[in-house]
């Protein structure tokens, strides 16, 4: 399996979703990246780590990480390896044992920026899912399938009231075609 390796580079604001945030990584060479999105709280907690503001030592991800000395980069790593339903498959792999712990994709950056673990994404995935990397702007294209099947409802409903039919269209073909797979399941 290849993979491509990430750097987090900061957190964007959904425009009409205060709630959520997309979690922004790029590749090394930062020409392409891929967004995740993440709740507010997550958006909360990745802005204090990356602020230089707060002292988030005795914080509990980085007092579990200092209490276990294997939770560090020569042990551990973060992959993407795939996506379901709007929603980043995240795993923990142990280096070690190759064991898999899967975990929320959000919560998965948040762990790799505590205990500075590299994050991979699957390349095939990778390929699939990243857009252009439009540096310094403050947004980015996300792929139909990165969109939760509440953003795809809020999404289409806006693209209606918009009278955008051909992105109303693509919307509820892939609403369509998630109802599908799940029923196929």
């Amino acid at each position: 399996m290849s993979k491509v390796q990430l750097l987090f580079v900061g957190i964007s604001e959904i425009v009409g979703g205060p709630e959520l945030g997309l979690l922004l990584l790029t590749d090394l060479s930062r020409t392409r990246q891929v967004a995740i999105v993440c709740d507010s709280n997550i958006e909360y907690e990745i802005g204090l780590r990356t602020s230089k503001d707060v002292d988030t030592s005795r914080f509990l991800p980085e007092v579990l990480c200092q209490v276990s000395p294997l939770m560090a980069n020569d042990h551990y790593e973060i992959l993407f390896n795939s996506i379901i339903d709007g929603q980043y498959k995240a795993l923990l792999v142990n280096k070690d044992d190759l064991t898999l712990t899967p975990m929320r994709a959000s919560d998965a950056i948040l762990l790799a920026l505590v205990a500075k673990l590299e994050i991979f994404m699957e390349e095939h995935l990778f390929n699939r899912q990243s857009v252009h990397n439009m540096g310094g702007q403050n947004k980015m294209a996300l792929p139909l399938n990165a969109l939760s099947p509440d953003m795809l409802r809020r999404a289409l409903k806006q693209a209606i009231e918009d009278e955008n039919y051909e992105l109303a269209s693509m919307l509820r073909d892939e609403m369509k075609q998630r109802e599908k797979r799940n029923l196929d399941e």
